[in-house]
């Protein structure tokens, strides 16, 4: 890597998460609904309404986890209207892709929101997701409120509908 790539690497590193919001919202607009997702997605879905944004993969234990917080948040909401979306990152994370995992995480996991195909340009917007999960809270007007990733190595693995919940407010 030359210096000018290194320098840029490290501006866009030390951006406040906020700084990247506007692109991180917008970056989900025409992405590609999984198959198995219950709902379509677009920006539509997510304008003008708090949005959680949650980067999980079918092989990531505490994926399952994150999916059943966000399942008690939503029974909590009790129908407001609030913008949920889940964006599988690092599926084939070592070339190790696998439908059948896939099925069984959805069948454990049963979510109720839309499901896109990540990529890198989508994990760049969001700040340079590098770990699942990720959750980012936002508010309506599209500002990072709030974000959990699950850092290597740390017993807590996931955000709680608890903490999820005081983001939105």
């Amino acid at each position: 890597m030359n210096l000018r790539a290194l320098l840029i690497s490290l501006m866009i590193l030390l951006q406040p998460a906020a700084a990247f919001a506007g692109d991180a919202l917008s970056s989900l607009g025409g992405v590609k609904t999984l198959d198995v997702s219950p709902k379509q997605f677009g920006n539509a879905n997510i304008k003008g309404k708090p949005v959680i944004v949650v980067f999980f993969a079918s092989w990531c234990p505490p994926c399952i986890d994150e999916f059943s917080e966000i399942s008690k948040v939503q029974a909590a909401l009790n129908g407001k209207d609030v913008a949920f979306i889940g964006v599988n990152l690092f599926e084939n994370w070592n070339g190790d892709s696998d439908p059948a995992r896939m099925a069984r995480f959805l069948a454990n996991t049963s979510p109720d929101f839309p499901l896109v195909q990540g990529s890198d340009d989508i994990a760049f917007a969001f700040g340079q997701v590098d770990r699942i999960p990720t959750l980012v809270v936002f508010d309506a007007a599209g500002n990072e409120t709030w974000r959990f990733v699950h850092a290597r190595g740390t017993s807590k693995t996931h955000a709680t509908a608890d903490e999820i919940i005081a983001a939105l407010k």
